[in-house]
Formats: C-alpha cells, structure tokens, sequence
C-alpha cells in the first residue's frame, strides 16, 4: 500500500501525468517518492512524465538539440532546471537550463511566454562583455525555453558577504564599477536588467566580475506574465518607479545597483522588514536606512537611492564618484563629468587582485535575510520562491560526488570542478610582452602587402590603433583588440588579453549573424552574413583561431584569424572579391597575413 500526503489543496483533479508533473516540479513543499505518491499517480508511473516537464534524460543519457550531452543535474526547482553539460560541437563544457512554463498558462499565453522568452534570451545572447555572463545559444526544449550559457566557477556576491562579513567601501565601489560597465554595455543596445542584485553578481575564482541573468530574470518573468503589468524582482532591489507599474529605464537598474553595493558595505539591503509587502511599501514611502559602514561610498549610495529617477546621478557620474571611492579618495561631483575612457578601465589598489578575495575593511555579522522574487501588479503583491539558478555555479571545493542543493532562493550545485577547455593554460605564467602601442602599419613588408593587395598602397592606412591595406574588391585589416571600445588594446597583462581572446572565439559559433561592410574596398552598403564555425589555428601567436563569413552559396566572401601573442591580441581580416568561390585562396590569404604580423610582432616585443 502505497501512502498519500494530502495535497489536495495543489493537486488538479482529474488530472494527466503530465500536469501532475508540472504541480510537483512547481510545488516548493510537495515531494514524491516511492513511499508516496503524488495527487492519486504512483511515483514510478510518474517518473516518465518527470522526465518530459522541465528536465531531459540524465547521467550523459539524452541530448539537448543534438549537441549538448547532459553529463548531470546541477539544481532544479519551480523555475526549472539547470544541467551540467557537454557541447559536443566545440568540445567544451556549458551551463543549460530549461525554464518551466506554469500549467495554468492557457495555450496562447503559454505561446506567447514561449516567444517572448525567447526573444528577450537571444537579445541577451548579442551582448559580449567580459562582466556579462555569456549567452551561448537560446532554444526550444520540449516545449520550454532554454538557455545555453557559459561555466563559471565561485560564489556571487550574497555568499561571499555571508561569508566574509560587509565589504570595505574601497572594494565595494571597484565592484561597482565592474558591474556598472556590464549595464552600461546592456543599456547601450536598448537592453535593461530588472534584476540587479547581490545574487546576480557573480565572483569568479580567476577575478572576474560576472553580472548574471542578463534578459533572463525578464525571461523568467515572461513565463508567468503577460501584458498585466506585473513585473518580478527582489524585495529591496526593485527601484521605486517599478513598483509604482512604470517601465523604469537604465536610472531603474542604477537605483537596484546602488542597492546591491549598499548590502555590500552593511550586509542587508537598503530596506529590510518583516515581509516582502513591508519592504516594497518602505521602498515607496520612505527614504532608505542611512548607512553606517559605508564610509566615503555612503553619500554616492544616498544619491543614487533617490525615489525619482531624474534625481540620480547618471552612469558616467556615477562612474566617475565610484571612481574616486574606489581609489580611495572623496566622491566629489565636478562641475562637468570628465570622460576618463570606458568604465572597465585598470584602477589601482582595490582591483589589483580577485574581489572574491580577503577583506582589507572591517567585518561583521550579516544582518537581515535573502528574499526570493515577488510578482507585483494590479495592486497584488505575492511572494513566490526563487528556486531556479541561470548560470551553474560550481564551489571552490567540491566533493567528489555531486550533490545538488538548494539555497537561499537560487540552485547552487557541489560538483567536481569542470574546467572549461582552454588553451591558455600557461597564460598566467607568461610576462607581457607588449606595454606601448606598436606601429600596426610596419608590420608587413611592401611585398607581402603587394602578394595580398597588389593595388594598395604598402605604407597602409593607419585607423583606431590598426592598419589597413586596400584597394576596390580587395582588402587587408590588422585589428588590435580592444578590451572595450575606445580602450587602448595595448599595455594589459596577459590575463586580460586571454580573457579578450576567450571572448571574441565565444562570438564566432557557428550560425551568428554578423553585419559589416567596408567601404574602402568598395562594400558601401552594409550586409548581414553567417559565421561558419570557427576552427583552431596551430602555428600563429601563443593561440589563434579562425572564422568565415560565408554567403547563401556557401562560398567564403570574408575570412578572419584571431590570435593572441603575450598580452596582446589581433584580428586579421581578408577580403578578396576575385577569390570568392576559391575557400581555400581566402582562408591562405588571412593566414599568411597572421603569420607574417605575427613574426613582426616577435621581432618587436
């Protein structure tokens, strides 16, 4: 005799498998197993339909289309499921998670959910920044959206101050400045984040700091809501004119940063209470909690916390104020705000090493309690459990055998550390080589140049760092990197230049569209072409990797080599009218130019 909780209150009735398995993988109190059965179903029958709501064959059984090998499960919950996976396609390994659609979702909701999901997850997908957590692919998995995205190792930002105590203002304002580049990046392609908060903010054990759920917090949102006006967020991180029913702009994703640098420096948010409709009504009609810990950052936090968006300071203000904290002087606001670069530029003291590391500042206990999202609309505010984690966050320490476990409102799962295939693994070890700018123009000989570009002139034109050799249908670039635009490319350590090479092959996966033109070789008008998948070069700089841009013939119109040499990296892009139909032309074209600058580059550096 198989016994029965009683779960009437969620159990539909009558009911299919199916959406019998939807209210479990829903429920954050109901449990089955072979002792119980769930809503009158026996487990065992149930196990197959389990297996089709939100989760895929486990234990390296099944497939996500056809290419991502699950190797485990790293979390699950109301929200969905996140697995550990292979993509077999490039040999690496990657995060996915599939989102749950609730079943009381009628058909058309459900269809429109499905595709707003998707689309607001592949514009997500378009953003490459070295603090945006990497979009890899957006699909469809048995009816649900689903979310490729990269493997990161460390802990976010809530764990870490759970851990360490509240941060030092210096560290805090460095962080800041991290993060307000990834918004700045997003805000820049008409993308918001409506979730910023510290269990967004994702410390990696190499330094890095990872702004996560990018578009997919409004994802999730999108699962469960439709033109209402409901929207989701974090108690204590949702700005005031959000919670009042107003879109909210880049000022609203400010406010929710100032809130998540002020839980930093005093360990709980801005405004804490005894439930989440007291907070959201303080968040409304009160000013927020001065601080006490937060020192020089305290004023900068006050400003940004203002109720009205138009009274906050803006992102090159609130950058520059961060700027000085974090370098250890008075936030002062000038008369005009200077422009010092992008806002991901070197600082000194506090960003000198990993954020995730020891305090320099004082430490205390952690006041106050993580809250999940809550849905707010019409008048309704519900509190709703955040069980759902959008990136797999693998401990510095793990055990040997996984054991998924819940926390604190989102799936934080023990695993063997799995690295992402690199190859870079010495880049660390290596001194730079390259700490001024070179003259990109003296980097091939009049005779190679006129092997490549017969009509161009050897001395080149030289533009934003490169150089560029061209005449009608036929064209040569050398292309230093920048770690962000406008950002010298040049003078960075070797980490930096890895982490930018990373970041350009992350870009190059098969099926991205790219549009460009050139129009000093006469390609005015701009097109839109695919990428073909990009192959690893042997032989060119420290690592190297190479691209096509093909046409609806297949044929290879543009070729392009990447390559790292010591702290510096380069593009390589090759055009030649004459040779489209001939791949391999194209693709020896692009090569030698890598090589030939690369070899001028070692007699250089």
């Amino acid at each position: 005799m198989v016994a029965s909780r009683s779960t009437a209150a969620r159990c539909p009735g009558p009911a299919s498998k199916t959406q019998v398995a939807q209210v479990v993988l829903w429920s954050s109190s109901l449990r089955c197993s072979d002792s119980f059965d769930c809503c009158g179903v026996k487990y065992s029958e149930l196990k197959p339909a389990l297996n089709t709501v939100g989760r895929v064959p486990g234990n390296g059984e099944g497939k996500i289309a056809g290419r991502y090998r699950v190797l485990q499960t790293l979390g699950q919950g109301g929200m969905g499921t996140v697995w550990l996976a292979h993509d077999e396609l490039l040999d690496r390994h990657v995060a996915v998670k599939a989102l749950l659609l609730p079943e009381s979702l009628t058909a058309a909701e459900r269809e429109e959910a499905l595709q707003r999901a998707t689309r607001e997850a592949m514009a997500a997908a378009q953003l490459r920044h070295p603090n945006i957590i990497t979009v890899h692919d957006v699909l469809t998995h048995n009816g649900l959206p689903t979310i490729v995205m990269e493997m990161l190792k460390g802990r976010d930002l809530k764990d870490a101050v759970a851990a360490e105590g509240p941060w030092a203002p210096e560290r805090a304002a460095a962080l800041g400045l991290r993060v307000l580049d990834a918004l700045s990046a997003a805000h820049a392609h008409g993308i918001q984040h409506r979730d910023v908060k510290p269990a967004n903010v994702f410390l990696t054990d190499d330094g890095r700091v990872v702004l996560t759920d990018f578009g997919i917090a409004r994802l999730e949102d999108q699962a469960t809501i439709t033109e209402s006006g409901l929207l989701v967020g974090s108690p204590g991180y949702i700005a005031p004119e959000r919670l009042r029913g107003e879109r909210g702009g880049p000022a609203s994703d400010l406010w929710s940063l100032a809130a998540t640098l002020y839980a930093a420096v005093e360990g709980q948010a801005p405004y804490t209470g005894t439930s989440p409709m007291t907070v959201l009504r303080d968040a409304l009609t009160r000013p927020p909690r001065p601080p006490e810990r937060a020192g020089r950052l305290g004023p900068v936090l006050m400003q940004l916390l203002a109720r009205e968006p138009y009274q906050r300071p803006d992102a090159r203000l609130t950058a520059h104020l961060l700027r000085q904290v974090a370098e250890g002087g008075q936030a002062t606001a000038p008369l005009s705000v200077p422009f010092s670069g992008p806002l991901s530029g070197p600082l000194s003291g506090p960003l000198s090493g990993p954020l995730s590391g020891p305090l320099s500042g004082p430490s205390g206990p952690r006041k106050g309690s993580g809250r999940g999202p809550v849905l707010i609309g019409a008048g309704l505010v519900a509190a709703v459990a955040a069980v759902a984690a959008t990136v797999a966050l693998l401990p510095r320490s793990a055990p040997t055998t996984p054991q998924p476990t819940t926390t604190a409102g989102a799936l934080a799962a023990t695993s063997a550390p799995v690295q992402t295939p690199s190859a870079t693994p010495s880049a660390t070890a290596t001194a730079a080589r390259f700490s001024a700018p070179v003259d990109v123009c003296a980097l091939m000989t009049p005779t190679q140049v006129r092997s490549l570009v017969p009509k161009a002139s050897p001395k080149g034109a030289s533009e934003n760092e490169g150089c560029a050799w061209t005449a009608r249908g036929n064209g040569v670039g050398v292309i230093p990197v920048e770690p962000v635009p406008l950002e010298s490319a040049w003078g960075r350590s070797v980490d930096e230049a890895s982490e930018r090479f990373v970041n350009k092959l992350n870009g190059a996966e098969s099926g991205v569209k790219i549009t460009w033109n050139w129009p000093d070789i006469g390609l005015e008008k701009t097109i839109t072409q695919e990428c073909k998948a990009y192959e690893k070069v042997n032989g060119i700089g420290d690592e190297a990797f190479s691209y096509e841009l093909v046409n609806t013939k297949g044929q290879v119109e543009r070729h392009d080599v990447i390559f790292r040499l010591s702290n510096v990296v380069m593009q390589i892009r090759y055009v030649d009218v004459k040779e489209i139909g001939d791949n391999e032309a194209m693709r020896k074209g692009a090569r030698d130019a890598a090589r030939w600058v690369v070899a001028a580059l070692g007699r250089q550096g």
